[in-house]
């Protein structure tokens, strides 16, 4: 099979190495064409081209998208589809943000879009739900969906460093980009949230409803909190399953140590899924990477070489509804007296543990507390 490589940064190079090689009796199959780059600066083989259209050859089978972004990704990915190319990406953002404009012109040319290495990097997430729903429906997920915040957590609660200096560090090692909001934010795992559920339970999940909170203004004494309480905190995604819609947010929590996430540790990713005849599935590995995340690309390749069953269907209508979802909050914040009429406990005169509250009463108490170094995670004490 003829490939065209839309990048060659981090992933992008792992891909052409690991096709390159051929080491496999299925790798030996694949041959990539064009490699797009952005410009003769960065041409370092006589495949590279500067631009789409001279990627797109008429005798490439699949496009493989690795440029990173979102509108250029969005036009590349949707000209190949156009021209009837199965197309595999490793790109969250534009997938979950695009998903129903680029399922549709994937049904519509009669082609594949794939997109394993998108959610839990080298974890093959994608094809373990498929795997389960051939017998099984899957009701609910949670996962440790971002290594960069992993990485920070697991090292403030292992070696007592503030968040700026870990987060430099996680900087210096490739873990986190120069700016990291979409990982410390919680939008990475949002993104990454979204396209599970898409495929947990066949939708289009609205991204915007998924309520998200991050880990921006976490300081050792909220570490410092959980220790005491024989707990890890960390940044998780949740999916579940209700009667007539789903919940699906981003939230740190307290994970109690007898948890398999609680022991989820460095830049490691796990996703758990819930089915009934299953029962719990966790799968474990590197959740970002050159090569764990360019392994996934090329299986998304080999599964397209195999002419697997890899159409994606969006026809159930789920909606998210975040309203209903009760938890017991742990908050500090100089200005706790907008939290009064909810204190379960005081732990100190800027933290407590709330009552059980919603989501969206979380929200909207934390915007009139107007309090930019505030912390809130979930907890079950």
């Amino acid at each position: 099979m003829k490939i065209a490589l839309l990048g060659h940064g981090n992933v992008g190079s792992g891909v052409s190495n690991i096709i390159d090689k051929g080491n496999t009796q299925f790798t030996k199959q694949l041959e990539i064409k064009k490699i797009l780059v952005k410009d003769s600066s960065e041409a370092t083989d006589e495949r590279m081209v500067f631009n789409i259209d001279d990627a797109l050859d008429d005798d490439i089978d699949i496009v493989v998208e690795c440029l990173g972004g979102l509108e250029f990704p969005f036009l590349c990915i949707s000209k190949a589809l156009n021209m009837k190319k199965h197309v595999v990406t490793s790109n969250k953002k534009v997938m979950a943000t695009y998903y129903d404009e680029i399922v549709e012109l994937a049904k519509k040319n009669g082609v594949n879009v794939i997109f394993e290495a998108s959610v839990g990097g080298g974890i093959p997430v994608m094809s373990n739900i498929r795997h389960t729903r051939r017998v099984d429906e899957i009701n609910d997920f949670i996962g440790i969906f971002n290594g960069t915040t992993n990485f920070i957590l697991d090292k403030m609660f292992k070696e007592g460093e503030s968040f700026d200096s870990v987060l430099v560090e996680a900087q210096k090692l490739g873990y986190a980009e120069s700016d990291p909001s979409d990982d410390i934010d919680g939008h990475d795992v949002k993104y990454k949230c979204c396209l599970t559920g898409n495929m947990v339970w066949d939708t289009s999940l609205n991204l915007d409803d998924i309520t998200t909170f991050g880990v921006r203004t976490v300081n050792q004494r909220d570490i410092y909190f959980g220790k005491r309480h024989q707990s890890t905190l960390k940044l998780v995604g949740r999916g579940i399953k209700k009667e007539g819609h789903v919940q699906v947010f981003v939230l740190p929590e307290y994970i109690t140590n007898n948890d398999t996430l609680a022991h989820v540790h460095s830049n490691l990713n796990c996703v758990e899924f819930k089915s009934e005849n299953l029962g719990v599935a966790s799968y474990i590995g590197q959740g970002a990477g050159k090569f764990p995340t360019a392994h996934a690309v090329v299986q998304d390749i080999v599964s397209l070489l195999n002419n697997e069953d890899l159409e994606i269907n969006k026809d159930n209508d789920v909606k998210i509804n975040n309203e209903e979802y009760m938890s017991k909050f742990y908050v500090r914040t100089k200005n706790l007296e907008y939290f009064k009429e909810y204190i379960h406990k005081e732990i100190d005169s800027d933290v407590i543990i709330t009552e059980p509250m919603d989501l969206f009463k979380l929200k909207d108490l934390i915007e009139k507390t107007d309090d930019k170094n505030m912390f809130v995670a979930g907890v079950s004490l």
